[in-house]
Formats: C-alpha cells, sequence, structure tokens
C-alpha cells in the first residue's frame, strides 16, 4: 500500500512538473520581443454633429470601416509600426438663411475618408492578456464627394478592350490626425492576437468652423510572425 501511495504521488508530481513545464515553454514562445504583426481591423466610427451659426448643422452618421496595420514589437511592452484605414460616412447639412423670408437649405451625401497612421502601443504587462494604451499620428483626406466642377470623360486601354468614363472633380479637404486610446490585448497562441481598443480622434482640418473630433471602436485581428 505504501509502495503504491509513493508510486501515486510521483505520478502527480511528475504530471505537474509537466504541465508546469508545458506552460513555462508556452509562455516563453508567446514572447513578444523581435515579433512582427500583421492585423486585419474593424473600426466603428460614432455619428458626430457640428453646430453653425442661426441654427445650421453638419451631422455625420456613425458607420463602420476597414484597415490595416503592421507593428513591431521591440520588446514585451512596446510596439512600434503604422496602419491605413478608409471610411464611408453619410452626412446631413442644414443651413438656416439669414433672411427669415428665404428657406432652409437641405443637403445629403456621402464622403470618403482615408487615414496613413503611425502607430504606437505600451502594453502594461508582460503576459499574453494585458490592456495597453496607444497614439498615433497620421495623415487623412476627405472627399466630401461634393462636385466643383464639370465632368470630363477618361479614357483607356486594357488587355480586355478600350474604355470610358466620367469623372467629377470633387471637393477635398486634407490635414493630420490625433488618436489617442486604450484597450486589451490577447495573444491567443503564438502566431494569433486579438486586440479592442476605443481612441478619441481629432482631425486638423476646419469642417463647419471646427476641428472634427470622432470615437472610435475597434477590433484587430492579428497574425505574428
Amino acid at each position: 500500500m505504501q509502495t503504491l501511495q509513493t508510486s501515486t504521488g510521483m505520478l502527480i508530481l511528475s504530471a505537474l512538473l509537466t504541465l508546469s513545464w508545458s506552460h513555462f515553454s508556452f509562455a516563453q514562445g508567446m514572447k513578444r520581443t523581435g515579433s512582427s504583426e500583421f492585423g486585419f481591423r474593424l473600426n466603428y466610427v460614432e455619428d458626430e454633429t457640428y453646430s453653425g451659426p442661426n441654427g445650421s448643422y453638419l451631422k455625420i452618421d456613425g458607420d463602420m470601416g476597414f484597415g490595416f496595420n503592421y507593428m513591431y514589437n521591440t520588446s514585451e511592452h512596446w510596439s512600434f509600426g503604422g496602419s491605413f484605414d478608409w471610411v464611408n460616412l453619410d452626412y446631413r447639412a442644414h443651413a438656416e438663411p439669414e433672411d427669415p423670408a428665404d428657406d432652409p437649405f437641405d443637403y445629403r451625401n456621402r464622403m470618403y475618408n482615408y487615414s496613413l497612421n503611425f502607430d504606437t502601443i505600451y502594453h502594461l504587462f508582460d503576459s499574453n492578456i494585458t490592456p495597453y494604451v496607444t497614439g498615433s499620428l497620421g495623415w487623412t483626406s476627405i472627399d466630401t464627394n461634393v462636385a466643383t466642377g464639370p465632368g470630363y470623360e477618361y479614357c483607356w486601354w486594357d488587355w480586355w478592350g478600350y474604355y470610358c468614363s466620367t469623372v467629377v472633380p470633387t471637393k477635398r479637404k486634407n490635414g493630420f490626425n490625433y488618436k489617442v486610446g486604450a484597450g486589451m490585448r490577447w495573444d491567443v497562441n503564438r502566431s494569433f492576437t486579438v486586440r479592442g481598443s476605443v481612441s478619441y480622434s481629432e482631425l486638423d482640418i476646419n469642417i463647419a468652423g471646427q476641428n472634427p473630433e470622432n470615437t472610435i471602436w475597434r477590433i484587430e485581428l492579428v497574425s505574428r510572425m
């Protein structure tokens, strides 16, 4: 009986040591330092309203956008890289005339937003699940889809034949964007990571006399190499 108990105890101890070593080896394999990350991200931009004189306003509806990013982990805590994001947003402009005898003006359209960013992330903990803070500086281009002149025909040849299309010049605005945010990171395994975050963004672009501000909710699916 004593021998059986001793053998059972040794088996349990061996199993615990094996599990501990497996966990240690797995954790070592999860280290971020020196790894590259390629991610696809879903960005939900919340709606915003900007007020103008005499009750005029510009309302931009929230919508889902997409993006790609690359990050390099210089340590267990610091990551640096870049990203490209785009989102299409419906908007409505309402203008109240200065003369009460005139009718108000309403205009609806869809704008196209593109951003190229430099990003940095600081992970608070050296673990596979950790909160993090992030900051970003980038360049944003907004195509308001408002025509600025007559359209013109553009034609070209390709392998399948000769094609023509009509191009209409539109009003564009460009400027820097700034973002700060916080989120959670989960390294699911050695090669796959999920990140979720919320960020505050401001554009250095004059829209309705204001710099646009947005709240962005983001989910990222990341491949780590």
